[in-house]
């Protein structure tokens, strides 16, 4: 007897003992996992039909995700008969993923050029010219990828695309990617290129892209090229080599021009990465006189502070509890999400994704209410609430616990202290800062007002804080288009001072004194 996929044609025998997600993740079929199958996320969801008895009883686990018995979390249920067959249909959720960064008017003087009939990488004929040339900015999210398509004889962006990164149902973070890469690295290498390949599919004829630049944290980059990241995973916590790499196309298995270059930014240090850089580059804070700060968060937060005289940048594990994982009625930015919170006279008002009936509530979302439940004195600074009901509802099923505010206090202090330290090492005062820039989707759809009140974000006049999208794949963008943007990005890269928290001498207490709510308290 088998477990049957049949949205996916595909199907495997019935082994006792074994989860649903071991054969999701065998027959490549794409699901999100982000605590890598320790059942902490809920996000492995999936409809079950099977007969009584098939699999083994819903765990403590589960009971906090799942309310009905049609549905099981994946890494959580396991095969107990295999008499008949086991049908399972995924709960498809398309996620929303920030596209495009503050475009940038710079000088068109890329790699790659025409002479006479013949493709040219710099010195190297590299193909035939058949009408176009184009290239490839590629930007690897530990949970989304986006990819530009350039035209590279006039430097225009001729399409955007993006997708859910199909690592994911190996684990949401670096740490559970690294794990899963000390016995399947071939795997994870495999599913990014895939994933890229019928990226490329749809932009263009693949034949006529002759180079990508391509901008990641260091796991993601150094998994997308093929290089070990198990250092990254045993103290100091660096990457096998910070410095740019360039491999063919034909060397990674990917569709376009055999011959093209594929070149990765250069990584800064331990968890900061090329995407970092990439906002710096993007950003120009690298030239300015004036002092700002870029902050990307995420699941792997990365601050850079600085000017043209110094730069310097850490990385902040905050988790994925802004992201929706490990909450209660988290989700990601997909259909249906809760994306904006009020509380008026006692009633909640809220919006979803696409206005769709709601399925869960994403990161703005989880910021919009936490801010609210503080601001209308539901909670306290410490996040506990003043009642004696533990849970607020926002919709149906849908709810906020102190369990969940717990883990938002912890990633928000994640941040918070890494700003904080990057402010006592340049030795320099929060107002001090020109400009705060705001990179990645998830600032992009936060209120910033709101992640102010929490403490995510620091408290300074709004004017200075500015979004910028994904300022990481402008970055690749630039570095695609332009020989001086490229060197400019291997320079600042060597001169980026790296910090790590965990080293800093008072990063105890300092994370003491930004626990809870402080303005709150």
């Amino acid at each position: 007897m088998n477990i049957i996929f049949s949205e996916y044609g595909k199907e495997a025998e019935l082994v006792e003992g074994r989860t649903i997600l071991s054969y999701l993740q065998e027959l490549g079929i794409d699901i999100n996992a982000s605590c890598g199958g320790e059942g902490k996320c809920g996000q492995c969801q999936v409809e079950v039909k099977c007969a009584p008895g098939a699999l083994s009883e819903r765990t403590e686990a589960e009971n906090k995700f799942v309310h009905d018995d049609m549905h099981r979390l994946a890494c959580q249920a396991r095969i107990l008969r295999t008499d008949s067959h086991i049908y399972i249909r995924l709960l498809r959720r398309i996620y929303y993923v920030l596209e495009s960064g503050d475009y940038k008017e710079i000088a068109l003087e890329p790699f790659v050029h025409v002479e006479g009939e013949r493709v040219f990488c710099e010195s190297e004929d590299i193909g035939k010219y058949t009408g176009e040339i184009y290239g490839i900015a590629l930007d690897i999210g530990t949970t989304t990828l986006a990819t530009y398509l350039i035209d590279l004889e006039s430097g225009e962006v001729s399409s955007v695309i993006s997708r859910e990164n199909p690592q994911t149902k190996y684990g949401n973070n670096v740490i559970s990617r690294i794990e899963f890469a000390r016995k399947g690295q071939g795997i994870l290498e495999r599913e990014i290129r895939t994933a890229v390949n019928k990226m490329i599919t749809t932009l263009t004829d693949p034949g006529k892209v002759y180079e990508l630049v391509v901008v990641g944290n260091p796991v993601m980059r150094d998994l997308f090229f093929g290089y070990p990241v198990e250092s990254l995973g045993k103290s100091p916590y660096e990457p096998l080599s910070t410095m740019p790499l360039t491999k063919t196309a034909k060397e990674l298995g990917l569709v376009v021009n055999p011959n093209a270059r594929v070149y990765g930014l250069p990584l800064i240090g331990s968890f900061v990465g090329a995407d970092a850089l990439a906002v710096v580059l993007a950003t120009e804070m690298y030239k300015n006189q004036n002092i700002s700060m870029a902050i990307d968060i995420g699941t792997n937060t990365e601050i850079v502070l600085g000017n043209r005289d110094r730069l310097i940048a850490t990385s902040c594990a905050a988790g994925p509890a802004f992201e929706g994982a490990g909450i209660t009625c988290g989700v990601g930015g997909v259909s249906g999400a809760i994306k904006e919170v009020r509380i008026e006279n006692g009633e909640v008002k809220y919006k979803t994704i696409d206005d769709a009936a709601p399925v869960g509530v994403c990161g703005s979302g989880i910021i919009d209410t936490l801010a609210e439940l503080l601001d209308k004195k539901i909670i306290d600074g410490r996040g506990k609430f003043y009642g004696e009901e533990k849970r607020f509802g926002i919709a149906e099923r849908i709810s906020l616990s102190e369990e969940d505010i717990d883990q938002l206090n912890l990633a928000k202090t994640a941040v918070s202290v890494g700003i904080k330290v990057l402010l006592g090492r340049y030795g320099i005062a929060l107002e001090e800062i020109d400009n705060i820039f705001l990179a990645g989707g998830f600032a992009n759809f936060t209120n910033t007002e709101n992640a102010i009140r929490i403490g995510l974000l620091p408290d300074v006049e709004r004017e200075r804080v500015k979004k910028v999208g994904n300022a990481a794949i402008e970055g690749a963008r630039q570095a695609l288009v332009s020989k001086t943007k490229r060197e400019d990005a291997e320079a600042i890269a060597k001169r980026i001072e790296h910090i790590k928290l965990e080293e800093e001498e008072n990063f105890m207490e300092l994370f003491v004194t930004e626990l809870y709510f402080q303005q709150y308290l």
